[in-house]
C-alpha cells in the first residue's frame, strides 16, 4: 500500500497514528505539523521520501495555499484531510479579517497564537473557550495597551479592531496604558467608553491604568486616573450588561472617582458576581463614598468582594460591615488593611448573619483580644469553610482557646495561622483536625450518591 501524504484528523496524536500503521509497510512522509519525523524510519526509507513526487491533489492545495489571500478557499474543500492541510500550512501572517472569517478550527488558531506570541504561555482554555477567542482577546489587549493616546481615532483604528473582534470577546484584561505626551497638559490615558460599550458579550473585565515602560514621555501624574478618564470607564462599564467580574488594581481612586463607579456598576452591570479594588488606596472615605451610592438592594448578586491593600482602618471595616448585611457574599478579602481587632470584630459580627465561605485578614494587625469573637465565630458559624488570619500578632493563649473548641465546628476545611505566634506543632493539629473534616465530608458526599443512585434504580 502507498499511504504517501496521507493526512490525519489534527486532534488524533501520533502515538494513536502509529498503532494502526505499520512503519515499514507504508510511506509517511512529513506533512505540516502533524508529522512522523521523530520516529525511526530506516534509511532507504527516507531516500523514497526525499524523491517522492507530490500527487496532483498535493500540487493543487499547494496552489490554494499560496494563493490563498486572492482566492480563500476552505469551506469549499469538501473532504476532511485537505482541509487539515490546509491548516497546516496556511501563513499565519495573512490578514486578521480575512481569517476570521473564514477560519473557525481550534487547531487553527492554537497555532496562530503559539506564533505570534511565542514567548507567553498558552492560557488555559477550558471546554467552553474556543481558541479563536482567545486569540481575538490577546490581539485587543495588545492593541490596547500599545497604543499612544494621541493615536487614538474612535472612528478609524479603535472601529477597525471592534469590526474583526468584538464578537469574540469574553475577557478582556488591560496590564498597563501609554501616558499621555508631557507636551499635554492633561494626564489623560486613551478613552475606553467607546472600546467597552461595543464589547457586548464581555463577561470578565481585569484593568490597570498604571504604566509600566514610560520612557520619554514620563510626567507627574502619569499613573493617576484623571476625572477624564473616570468618566469615560464608567461610560463603558454602564453598558456592560453582560459583566461578571470586574478588576480595577494598581490604580489610585479618589473618593469621587469611587462614586461614580459604585453608580456605574450599580446602574449597568445587573449580573456583576465578582468585584475586586486591589491595591488602590481606596481609604476609609472612599470606602464611605462608595457605599453612600449604594442601596439597600444594590449588588444583589456579589459573591466576591476583594480590597486587598486599600489603606481601610478599623472605621472603613465598620462601614463595611454595616453594608454587607444586605450582600450575599461568599468570599470576603481584606488582605493587607489595618483594620486591627475593632474592625475585626465588626467584620465577625456581621458574618453572623451572612452565608460566607472564604475569609481572608491576613496582616491585618489583629491582635489577641479578637480572641472570644473568634472562638464564637467559630461555633456558631456553619458555612465557613476557609480562614486566613496569617501574619497577625495573636499568640499562644489564642491557639489554646482555639485548641478547646475547634472540634464543635464540623465545616471549616482550611484555617491559615502562619506567622501568628503559634508554635508549629499546634499549627499541624489545627491541620489533622481539618482533614478529618475534609475526609467526613467526602465520605458523606459519596454515601449521599449512592444513595441518590439507589432511589434513582427503584424508581426505574
Amino acid at each position: 500500500m502507498d499511504f504517501t501524504y496521507c493526512e490525519f484528523t489534527s486532534t488524533v496524536s501520533i502515538d494513536t497514528f502509529k498503532a494502526y500503521f505499520n512503519l515499514t509497510d507504508v510511506k509517511l512522509p512529513k506533512v505540516g505539523d502533524k508529522s512522523v519525523d521523530t520516529i525511526h524510519i530506516p534509511s532507504e526509507d527516507q531516500e523514497d521520501q526525499t524523491n517522492q513526487a507530490k500527487s496532483l491533489r498535493h500540487l493543487v492545495l499547494d496552489a490554494i495555499v499560496e494563493n490563498w489571500s486572492e482566492l480563500p478557499l476552505y469551506r469549499q474543500l469538501g473532504r476532511r484531510e485537505d482541509r487539515n492541510y490546509l491548516l497546516s500550512h496556511l501563513d499565519t501572517q495573512l490578514p486578521l479579517q480575512l481569517l476570521s472569517a473564514h477560519i473557525r478550527e481550534d487547531f487553527f488558531w492554537q497555532r496562530c497564537y503559539g506564533h505570534r506570541w511565542r514567548s507567553a504561555p498558552l492560557q488555559a482554555r477550558g471546554r467552553e473557550r474556543p481558541w479563536i477567542n482567545i486569540y481575538m482577546e490577546r490581539h485587543v489587549q495588545e492593541f490596547i495597551e500599545n497604543m499612544p493616546t494621541g493615536d487614538y481615532e474612535q472612528d478609524g483604528n479603535v472601529q477597525v479592531v471592534l469590526d474583526i473582534c468584538a464578537a469574540y470577546i469574553n475577557q478582556l484584561e488591560i496590564s498597563f496604558l501609554q501616558p499621555a505626551p508631557p507636551t499635554t497638559d492633561a494626564n489623560d490615558h486613551i478613552p475606553l467608553d467607546y472600546l467597552l460599550s461595543n464589547l457586548p458579550d464581555l463577561r470578565q473585565l481585569r484593568l490597570s491604568y498604571s504604566t509600566k515602560t514610560v520612557g520619554c514621555n514620563y510626567q507627574m501624574g502619569c499613573n493617576q486616573l484623571t476625572v477624564r478618564d473616570i468618566l469615560h470607564l464608567t461610560k463603558g462599564l454602564s453598558q456592560c450588561h453582560e459583566l461578571r467580574k470586574f478588576c480595577l488594581h494598581n490604580t489610585k481612586l479618589m473618593p469621587y472617582q469611587l462614586r461614580f463607579l459604585a453608580h456605574s456598576l450599580d446602574k449597568g452591570c445587573h449580573h456583576l458576581t465578582e468585584m475586586s479594588l486591589l491595591h488602590c488606596a481606596v481609604g476609609d472615605a472612599g470606602i464611605r463614598c462608595f457605599l453612600e451610592t449604594c442601596g439597600k438592594e444594590s449588588f444583589g448578586t456579589l459573591t466576591v468582594l476583594d480590597l486587598t491593600n486599600n489603606k481601610i482602618t478599623e472605621e472603613g471595616a465598620y462601614i463595611l460591615s454595616r453594608t454587607l448585611r444586605h450582600v450575599p457574599l461568599e468570599k470576603l478579602v481584606l488582605r493587607l488593611n489595618p483594620i486591627q481587632s475593632d474592625g475585626a470584630a465588626a467584620i465577625f459580627n456581621t458574618l453572623q448573619v451572612m452565608p460566607i465561605k472564604e475569609l481572608d485578614l491576613g496582616t491585618c494587625g489583629i491582635t489577641e483580644t479578637i480572641t472570644k469573637l473568634f472562638m464564637m465565630l467559630i461555633c456558631q458559624h456553619t458555612s465557613l469553610l476557609e480562614i486566613d488570619l496569617s501574619n497577625n500578632s495573636l499568640g499562644e493563649d489564642f491557639g489554646k482557646h482555639l485548641m478547646k473548641i475547634i472540634s464543635c465546628n464540623k465545616v471549616l476545611e482550611r484555617l491559615d495561622l502562619r506567622n501568628t505566634g503559634l508554635s508549629l506543632d499546634m499549627r499541624r493539629k489545627f491541620q489533622d483536625f481539618l482533614l478529618k473534616n475534609v475526609d467526613r465530608k467526602k465520605h458523606e458526599a459519596l454515601k449521599q450518591k449512592q444513595r441518590d443512585k439507589f432511589k434513582a434504580m427503584m424508581q426505574l
